[in-house]
């Protein structure tokens, strides 16, 4: 699945993106919020200054994946611990 799909079915109420492969995306300044991306792998990716407000990261694969300036307030992050602030500059997840 490519960037293009992903904001195409999120646009139309898709909000389950469970155990996908999407890798290398750019998703950069996307509107996210609600998503949920549990278990997908987002190694990669480009979410920089995405909007990911009330996502579900939980065991989610962001090895190398740009969260910089992202809105992760209320996001549960891959250690199922809930994200409670805005993140203003995240570097690239080495994780």
């Amino acid at each position: 699945m490519d960037a293009n799909q992903v904001l195409k079915q999120y646009a139309t109420g898709k909000r389950s993106f469970r155990l996908q492969e999407l890798k290398n995306l750019d998703l950069s300044r996307a509107n996210l919020s609600g998503i949920d991306f549990t278990g997908s792998n987002l190694s990669g990716s480009n979410l920089n200054h995405a909007d990911l407000s009330n996502t579900n990261l939980n065991w989610a694969t962001l090895r190398g994946a740009d969260l910089s300036g992202a809105n992760l307030k209320g996001a549960k992050m891959p250690d199922g611990y809930r994200h409670n602030d805005y993140l203003e500059s995240a570097n690239h997840l080495g994780i």
